[in-house]
């Protein structure tokens, strides 16, 4: 019984010390950061020590759950039955977001350095608020902030077009001005638009020489001159995302503009035509869209990503494919996302194809019943200095129950570079495991297979998402790969990792 009560005495003595708070005030106020602004200023109350600490916040998060009480929610809107309703609805949340961030700046003044601005709202041009909006991001400037992040838009299913004039134009004389012009010096690194106008005036646009990352979603470019005036400025740039951008039908990045620029994004740009790039340091591009004339002089430009579009004039031409060996012909790695009857189409146009340089090829296929194992040879063929294969297989209807055959096979041949093949979203299908086969049989060089349930799903950007694993894997899926798979690799040296 005395030692309980002795034990208990220390928990409460323990619980005396406020650990938290002993904590250097750059590290307390980082910690705010992650909290939303509502929260960060009720802990003011907590001790004389912590009265201010929320006022020095690193990031600036604005958006309606950050800010707005419950009540003032997007969600809400659905409540009101009328047009007029939602509309006064939404006046009222409006201005209860913009008097709440203007009271929140207000006492963050004297804060020296700001890392991000973050607004996530609905601004449009001229409407209430986007002055305050404007006054916001020169704040920002004043305070160092390195990123800008704005997404005007709360609810994607009612863009507005942007022809109507209705999106908010950026402050292009507030981040575009010259050190001296502006009253502060621009320390900005990453720029991030959304459902606005970013249209830079030459007198307004070097300000943007000290971003290192832009990416610009459903931006009104307005014409190809502003889109000029904005690369010409941009002598720091490494990243560059352009996606559903407006008013942009020729995209011309030369010397000596953007001369550090390493990755380029265009996707779904519809009144694109042509993409011109004559640079020194392009490494890697990514494209989606229609058809468009593509000419480049980038000898650096080695990785290339492109979803092949499942249309029948793209089944005629195989675009973008058949132009990669002209325009490409140094390319070394090299994503494809093919849909459900590429396979076939493929099987007819690449024959004539060489890829000379290609080292690293992932496909992404698609199919619906069963997956062709005749495109995958037509792959080898064409790519004869290959050493490393991905296949991201997504099987919609699968029966594990269906016999590994070897009859209907391609002709045999001999690969002599591939070294490693990764495959990933393996159910257990037939076709799967003959797929898997062919390679061990095609590949004498080959050094490590692997097999991964998971299917990879390309998010874009460089950057991978992972699905869950079918339940028929873990039934009959995992026991017949490792039957046939292992049966196959005992003839070889090849690691083989089921897993």
């Amino acid at each position: 019984m005395k030692n309980q009560n002795r034990k208990n005495r220390r928990v409460v003595e323990c619980n005396k010390d406020d650990y938290i708070s002993k904590l250097p005030n750059s590290i307390l106020c980082n910690i705010l950061s992650s909290l939303k602004v509502r929260e960060a200023v009720r802990t003011s109350t907590l001790s004389s020590k912590w009265e201010h600490i929320y006022a020095n916040p690193t990031n600036l998060i604005l958006d309606g759950d950050n800010i707005l009480k419950r009540d003032h929610l997007s969600s809400n809107v659905w409540r009101y039955k009328t047009e007029e309703q939602r509309s006064k609805f939404n006046t009222e949340r409006t201005l209860a977001f913009v008097s709440n961030v203007n009271k929140y700046l207000s006492n963050v003044e004297q804060v020296q350095k700001i890392h991000m601005l973050s607004v996530c709202f609905p601004f449009g041009n001229n409407s209430y608020g986007s002055t305050d909006l404007d006054e916001w991001i020169r704040f920002s400037m004043k305070k160092k902030v390195e990123e800008i992040d704005l997404f005007l838009l709360e609810e994607e299913n009612h863009l507005t077009a942007p022809d109507d004039a209705s999106l908010h134009v950026f402050p292009c004389d507030i981040v575009g001005k010259k050190e001296g012009e502006s009253g502060f010096k621009p320390f900005l690194k990453c720029l991030r638009l959304a459902h606005c106008v970013l249209a830079p005036h030459i007198s307004y646009n070097h300000g943007f020489n000290t971003l290192t990352t832009m990416d610009l979603f459903r931006v009104d470019l307005k014409s190809e001159v502003h889109l000029r005036f904005l690369l010409s400025s941009c002598s720091n740039l490494e990243w560059l995302g352009l996606c559903e951008c407006y008013n942009l039908e020729n995209i011309t990045i030369e010397n000596p503009f953007c001369h550090k620029l390493k990755y380029l994004n265009v996707s779904l740009c519809q009144q694109l035509k042509k993409l011109v790039l004559h640079n020194t340091t392009l490494e890697t591009l990514e494209y989606k869209g229609r058809e468009i004339e593509l000419v480049f002089d980038a000898p650096r430009l080695t990785t290339f990503y492109s979803p092949v579009s499942d249309t029948s004039a793209c089944h005629k031409k195989l675009w973008p494919i058949l132009k990669l060996p002209t325009v490409l012909p140094q390319m070394e790695t090299l994503i494809l996302e093919c849909s459900c009857f590429m396979g076939e189409v493929m099987k007819n146009k690449m024959p004539a194809l060489t890829f000379p340089w290609l080292r690293h090829l992932e496909v992404i296929k698609v199919a619906t019943f069963r997956q062709d194992l005749g495109w995958v040879a037509i792959i080898l063929k064409t790519c004869p200095v290959l050493r490393r294969l991905e296949l991201h297989l997504r099987t919609y209807f699968c029966c594990t129950k269906d016999e590994v055959s070897e009859s209907d096979w391609p002709e045999k041949f001999s690969h002599e570079d591939l070294k490693e093949v990764v495959i990933t979203g393996v159910r257990g299908h037939s076709s799967e495991i003959e797929i898997a086969i062919y390679l061990l049989r095609m590949a004498p060089a080959l050094q490590k297979m692997t097999i991964d349930p998971t299917a990879k799903v390309y998010l874009g950007k460089g950057k991978w998402g992972q699905e869950d694993i079918f339940e028929d894997w873990s039934n009959k899926g995992r026991e017949k790969v490792h039957k046939h798979l292992n049966q196959e690799a005992n003839s070889s040296t090849v690691e083989l990792l089921i897993k």
